[in-house]
């Protein structure tokens, strides 16, 4: 609590300062003090840069500010981040949209429609989205649009980016012969392979060192 309302102060005088001039300076500013977890320090270059156009710090911005449940103002910058066509900008503008954040209500279509736009430029959180969408019939997706063509060109996607439940999917599919494809144990045994030495680098990542 008391880190939102310090936040909110430097919102207030965000708000109110001037224009300044070193855009580039501002944005590394403001991430540096991130970075550093000084979400409060990181506020005031990063709006002046946001406020600049400087399209990172847009996103940047908007990051603190939804994550601190400023969420009008995250979605505002999001929004302008996400018009010039930044992936990082489209991605958080729909699962904001999507989840109903900064908005009268949810709208998991025009969520889904932001997020594809970020996936189609390689995004990998939205990819994994968009694949996950697919297999659950999230995001307002019909029986009728997770036709198995589509379904499959995205657990592909996400499964070559490394995302674990795509690849769950994926192995299952050549398993069983799902998602339009003909049984292949191999290539089930290979993805199922995979997976497992993924998830053997997460653990170990994971476990704290013995003292």
């Amino acid at each position: 609590m008391r880190k939102l309302l310090s936040i909110a102060a430097v919102l207030v005088l965000c708000f109110a300062s001037p224009a300044h001039a070193g855009t580039t300076e501002d944005f590394e500013a403001g991430k540096k003090a991130f970075d550093a977890g000084d979400l409060v320090g990181a506020m005031n270059p990063l709006k002046r840069a946001a406020d600049a156009d400087h399209v990172e710090a847009q996103v940047l911005l908007a990051y603190i500010l939804d994550y601190s449940e400023f969420d009008e103002d995250a979605m505002a910058y999001y929004r302008k981040a996400a018009e010039k066509g930044n992936a990082d900008g489209q991605f958080g503008l729909g699962v904001m949209i999507a989840n109903g954040d900064g908005v009268p209500k949810k709208d998991p279509i025009e969520g889904r429609r932001w997020i594809k736009l970020a996936a189609e430029q390689g995004h990998k959180m939205a990819i994994g989205v968009m694949a996950q969408a697919y297999l659950g019939g999230q995001l307002g997706l019909t029986e009728a649009e997770r036709n198995n063509d589509e379904t499959l060109r995205w657990v592909r996607l996400a499964a070559e980016q490394d995302s674990l439940p795509a690849i769950d999917a994926l192995a299952r599919a050549y398993r069983e012969g799902a998602l339009g494809l003909s049984p292949d144990p191999a290539q089930a045994t290979e993805l199922e392979a995979k997976a497992k030495k993924l998830r053997n680098v997460k653990d170990t990542k994971g476990k704290k060192k013995k003292r």
